[in-house]
């Protein structure tokens, strides 16, 4: 009994006018892989059609586009023929209907299972908007409450500054929240005193936050033309303001402007100052005061009434360097004036 082969099968389908088979091994995929384009545009052209094998189940026999072969995966496995490849160039007559007129079951189920996947899509794109903005709308009111307030105040370096501004510092910082509090407006009261070079506040976890401040240190002071005293620091700044003589500090002898507290001397009173800071320790303790003479030049006087001319205040540090050495060679009690202006010491004696 001879088998009928594949061939034959191929040149019997021609014959009956059916549809033309390409003749090659059809490369088969299931539905699940189709994009949706394709799915509908599918759908559209084969909407309930079908081919039934009399001897048979029914079976979708193939259509190629877009590059995919379509083969229902049920009826491969149940297919007593290869599926065929339909090309829509191929078709010679009208593929019979269903009865219903309605298009393939599976398609339907797919393309709702597809739309399905869509709106979870959509879903997740939204919940991972909306999640975050919630979290962050929740989260800043409580994280701004009282519950992560500052509750303790830790103040470091305040020497000279007073009570009252450290006071209204403290307040500013006292309650305001460990994570989103701002401590700034505290920093701008604490820099706003003449006695504070720098100052800055930071938070610890979880309800702490410490005030560091850097203040000025006064090393010198002079008489001011309303004949109160002007305290300075070392880059001349004026840190205070008193009525009387503050004998605690270095006088720079002269009469210099009627300045404001926080403000700056002149370039003298501050090289001056600069001068009274630098003082080494060998011969501190015999220097009576400096001084300013005509506003332009610089003046020290020793506690034995010798008076040092240092001139321009320039080489400050070199003419030091003299002086020092001078004093070791010479008793200071022989000497009425030592002039260091020219760089060269020039004695006169008493």
């Amino acid at each position: 009994m001879t088998t009928p082969s594949h061939n034959d099968e191929t040149q019997e389908l021609q014959s009956g006018d059916m549809a033309h088979v390409t003749g090659e091994t059809p490369v088969v995929r299931s539905l699940d892989d189709v994009p949706l384009e394709v799915l509908e545009e599918l759908t559209e052209a084969f909407e309930g059609i079908s081919i039934v094998d009399e001897d048979g189940p029914e079976y979708f026999e193939g259509h190629v586009l877009g590059g995919y072969d379509i083969v229902s995966d049920d009826d491969l496995t149940h297919a007593r023929r290869p599926p065929l490849v339909i090309e829509d160039n191929e078709f010679t007559q009208p593929l019979e209907r269903t009865d219903d007129g309605q298009p393939h079951r599976r398609f339907r189920l797919r393309r709702i299972e597809v739309r399905r996947e869509e709106g979870k899509r959509r879903l997740r794109v939204v919940l991972y908007v909306l999640v975050p903005i919630l979290v962050v709308a929740i989260a800043v009111p409580i994280l701004n409450s009282p519950l992560f307030g500052v509750r303790t105040v830790t103040v470091q370096g305040a020497k000279y500054l007073s009570s009252e501004v450290l006071a209204k510092a403290t307040a500013q910082v006292k309650g305001k929240s460990i994570i989103f509090g701002d401590l700034h407006a505290a920093e701008l009261t604490l820099r706003a005193d003449p006695w504070v070079r720098d100052a800055s506040v930071s938070k610890h976890f979880p309800s702490t936050a410490v005030i560091d401040i850097d203040e000025r240190k006064p090393v010198a002071w002079f008489l001011g033309s309303d004949n109160q005293s002007r305290v300075v620091d070392v880059d001349g700044y004026v840190i205070s303001v008193q009525t009387g003589q503050p004998t605690q500090y270095m006088q720079i002898t002269g009469v210099g402007d009627a300045l404001l507290a926080g403000a700056k001397a002149n370039g003298v009173y501050t090289a001056a100052a600069q001068l009274a800071a630098s003082l080494p320790a060998e011969i501190q303790k015999t220097v009576l005061n400096v001084g300013v003479a005509n506003n332009t030049e610089l003046l020290m006087t020793l506690r034995t009434g010798t008076v040092v001319i240092f001139g321009q205040p320039s080489d400050l540090r070199a003419k030091l360097v003299s002086l020092v050495l001078v004093l070791r060679r010479q008793d200071p009690k022989n000497l009425r004036s030592i002039d260091l202006s020219s760089g060269d010491p020039i004695f006169a004696q008493k």
